[in-house]
């Protein structure tokens, strides 16, 4: 058996040397000898090719014989160059010459159009088939990321240098290099299958203990309506909304026209690209591109080569640049792939190349085509046809594939799939595997990264050998009084999490916090959790406090477990709990303004209580929670010698009942209380996505719906409330984004105590919460009810307003919103409504909001308010 084995290695060996004996390497440059990184090589006639690196270096290993070579750059003439390839390695040095663009025979004038919007309404007409015409394909792809944090500001040296090196193991101006060999398998209608063959880096131990060991296939595609996150595409629907173009004149390439676009936003934000992007005349596919964005701390290009490949340009190219500065921290990070090997299968029904009539400018055209019947059985190769026909032929086509798809079995309601595996061996792959299948050389700088981090790792060789045999975290002082969370077993090499974890978040951490219930107190946690998979997560916690001032002890205690879709959650406990259970104001800002300014809006009661829930998400469009729960619930009293930072004997504490309009009762504490709650969430357009097999919910855009029943079951506390809520957030083209939440609702069986009222998510104070259905100057529990009430919140963020009509505030990061929330409670006749402007940003640190309220449609208070950025 052995020898049998022995002898395959041998033959597999032989056959790659005789198969790649040699091959080709040299360097790419312009003809002022500048050179052209990320060049792009191809192999004439196959699918096999490589690119340049960042130096314009570029090494292709090739079988013996004769071969064309294709030399590509964005801007820059295609050059073929033959070679013959015998045993070893030749060097072929290139020159690219610059692309002449030629302005066609088009004559401006003031009132003429620019040629540009033709071009692109047509291009845009047709991305949707550039996306439907692919039925599958398969590539070979070479991935690679480099990264430098290049400077670190004083200041950040001093509060967190140590911490940033400590926790991550990132040393400033150290290169960091990963790579990865990634095949990549796509079906219609969104179904992509990833597998790390191989990868290799230089990242800390930390870092790839963590699970930072491999890099994935960016999967962008301007085809679509948002090509990169949320920026918007110069080939979307609504890019003519986004985006001015501009004609700067076409080329000539292997009996191709290709017309050269400037792209333009109408407006400087962080969601649009600025750039040239080459679209290809007559069949509309993108040539390449070059585009850049900005955000509040970056700057960004992409850098997009494509070629044609059974008739259909592919991307054999990408290339991803971001410089940042933020907080005080500045470097770079550069991505590229390098896509070879495509295998490509075609839907004919989508690809085709019609003769695309903008009715803008060819109306008369346009008009002669209206009679035209174009249905999904018709072959558009060559046929005129109008935009809006096209779109139609669309519509009606892809409603026919979902049938068909439905009648094969097919689940239609996916809207997208991405599976990813990793080879067991990827960590040991051999150089000559990597020499053989990498073929875009490292950089100098790239090198000299792998040299400095193999030094590290051979100076901390004795200290990962002796944590490799321990396997266990180990406890440091510190950690006592900051908490840690300590991880064992071997990390999961694809989802990042460890079998076993043990967190404590340290009381020291709370120590300066009062109330005037508790005095100071002391609160900590800890919890241990393991976790299989993705599916599977099981935790016991328990949270510890103590009450200087009421010298009382409380503590939860829970046991929670999920499992695919459902999760089940058990606690007890005695502790205190806000009357409103969303807490509306945070301990720590409570305790600034009781104790600087003689302030307690925080209102408390202690509780002994078991607590069940259950939560199960049937369908993407359907989730349900359950939860029953038993109190024993006391009132709490203020302390009598409680004292503050800053005396102020000008003003009173309040008691720790709150102020109501409804209730007049000395009772605010149901003592003994039975609950039973059922949420029933509706998402009625969702669409269903799959992370390696395991589903979640795609639901931007479209509404949600939800249905609460709370009911109390005892003598002294029988009630139920019932409250429907609709939430959606709308995405408005250049107005940004609406979001818009509306609860109403209504008790059936009247509470009679207070602390089972229906409580608002007020403000009262300078700081405004993170929390979007919270009202900026409503008091905390005035207008809580035990009737009928409606709220309604609604904020526009946008991307240009007032103040960013100024370009340089609007590149610094300065965002707008304008917003109005209402609340009526027909009990109180009490109909509150407060808009307001806000502006956030400010140093990149914090916002502004201004706030006017009206109170039964009399004007009331401005108020200002200050949110910190997330």
């Amino acid at each position: 058996m052995l020898k049998k084995l022995l002898f395959t290695i041998l033959n597999i060996t032989l056959l790659s040397v005789c198969s790649f004996a040699g091959g080709i390497k040299g360097s790419v440059k312009n003809k002022k000898g500048e050179q052209l990184s990320f060049a792009s090589i191809i192999v004439k006639g196959s699918s096999k090719g490589t690119m340049a690196n960042d130096e314009g270096k570029y090494e292709l290993a090739l079988e013996k014989g004769i071969h064309v070579l294709i030399f590509q750059y964005l801007s820059h003439k295609n050059l073929e160059k033959t070679v013959v390839i015998d045993a070893d390695y030749i060097n072929l040095d290139v020159i690219l010459e610059e692309q002449s663009v030629a302005l066609s025979e088009v004559k401006f004038s003031a009132k003429a159009e620019d040629p540009a919007y033709t071009i692109m309404r047509k291009t845009i007409s047709m991305a949707r088939f550039k996306i439907l015409e692919l039925n599958t394909y398969t590539a070979r792809t070479y991935v690679k990321g480099t990264a430098q944090v290049k400077e670190v500001s004083g200041l950040v040296k001093m509060l967190a240098g140590k911490k940033i090196e400590q926790e991550t193991g990132i040393k400033i101006g150290q290169v960091y290099v990963i790579e990865s060999i990634n095949d990549i398998i796509f079906k219609q209608p969104s179904t992509v299958k990833e597998k790390v063959v191989s990868a290799r880096n230089n990242l800390p131990k930390k870092l790839q203990d963590q699970g930072a060991n491999f890099i994935t296939v960016a999967r962008t595609n301007f085809y679509s309506s948002k090509a990169f996150g949320d920026l918007i595409s110069p080939l979307s629907p609504y890019a003519l909304a986004y985006y001015k173009f501009s004609y700067e004149g076409d080329f000539r390439e292997n009996g191709l026209t290709v017309n050269k676009i400037r792209v333009t936003p109408k407006s400087q934000g962080e969601n649009v690209f600025s750039g040239i992007i080459n679209i290809i005349e007559d069949s509309w596919y993108i040539h390449s591109l070059d585009l850049k964005f900005s955000d509040d701390n970056s700057r960004n290009s992409v850098k997009i080569l494509c070629s044609p490949f059974n008739d259909v340009w592919m991307p054999i190219s990408y290339n991803f640049r971001t410089d940042f500065n933020a907080f005080g921290v500045g470097g770079f990070f550069n991505y590229v792939t390098n896509v070879r090997n495509y295998a490509i299968s075609l839907n004919e029904k989508y690809h085709q190349h019609p003769v695309v009539i903008d009715e803008k400018i060819d109306k008369a055209e346009a008009n002669a085509l209206k009679g035209d019947k174009i249905n999904t059985k018709t072959a558009l190769q060559q046929k005129q046809i109008t935009r809006k026909q096209l779109e139609k032929f669309l519509k009606e086509s892809q409603k026919e594939d979902k049938k068909e798809r439905k009648a094969k079995g097919d689940d239609v309601a996916l809207a997208r799939s991405y599976n990813i595996e990793i080879d067991t061996l990827y960590k040991k792959r051999s150089t000559e595997f990597w020499n053989q299948e990498r073929q875009v050389p490292l950089t100098d700088f790239e090198i000299k990264g792998y040299a400095q981090a193999d030094s590290i790792t051979k100076v901390n060789a004795a200290q990962y050998r002796k944590d490799s045999i321990k396997r266990l975290p180990v406890f440091k002082i510190p950690h006592l009084f900051f908490g840690n969370t300590y991880n064992y077993g071997k990390r999961d090499e694809l989802y990042g999490f460890y079998p076993r974890s043990l967190t404590y978040i340290s009381p020291i951490m709370e120590l300066g916090n009062a109330n005037t219930v508790d005095g100071y107190y002391l609160e900590g946690s800890l919890k241990y959790e393991t976790r299989e998979k993705r599916t599977k997560r099981t935790s016991l916690y328990t949270d510890l406090r103590y009450a200087f001032g009421r010298k009382q002890f409380n503590w939860n205690i829970g046991y929670y477990h999920l499992k695919d879709y459902h999760s089940f959650e058990i606690k007890a406990g005695k502790y205190i709990q806000q009357f409103n259970e969303t807490n509306p104001i945070s301990s720590s800002i409570n305790t600034i303004y009781t104790m600087l300014a003689k302030e307690n809006y925080m209102k408390l009661y202690e509780k002994d209580y078991v607590n069940l829930e259950y939560k199960n998400r049937f369908s993407q469009a359907f989730s349900a929670n359950f939860n029953v729960g038993y109190n024993k619930n006391r009132e709490l009293q203020n302390l009598k010698d409680f004292k503050t930072w800053i005396n102020r004997p000008e003003r009173e504490f309040l008691t720790n009942q709150p102020d109501n309009l409804e209730h007049k009762d000395e009772n605010f504490v149901n003592p003994e209380l039975l609950t039973a709650d059922i949420e029933l969430i509706i998402r009625p357009f969702a669409k269903k996505g799959e992370f390696n097999g395991r589903e979640f919910t795609i639901n931007r855009g479209n509404p949600i719906f939800k249905v609460k029943s709370t009911n109390g079951f005892m003598s002294d506390a029988n009630f139920s409330r019932l409250q429907g809520s609709y939430e959606q957030i709308f995405e408005i083209e250049k107005l940004g984004d609406l979001h818009v939440l509306a609860n109403y609702g209504g008790y059936l069986k009247t509470p009679m105590y207070f602390s089972d009222y229906r409580h608002f998510n007020g403000n009262q104070t300078i700081l405004r919460s993170f929390k979007f259905d919270v009202f900026r100057n409503l008091e905390y529990y005035l207008h809580s009810t035990k009737g009928n009430y409606l709220e309604v919140f609604a904020a526009n963020d946008f991307q240009k307003f007032l103040l960013t009509q100024i370009t340089p505030l609007r590149l610094y990061g300065l965002k707008e919103s304008i917003f109005a929330n209402y609340l009526n409670v027909p009990n109180q006749n009490f109909n509150y409504l407060e808009v307001g402007y806000g502006i956030s940003g400010i140093a990149k640190l914090f916002g502004l909001e201004v706030v006017g309220n009206f109170v039964n449609g009399q004007y009331g208070t401005t108020a200002l308010r200050i949110k910190f950025n997330r």
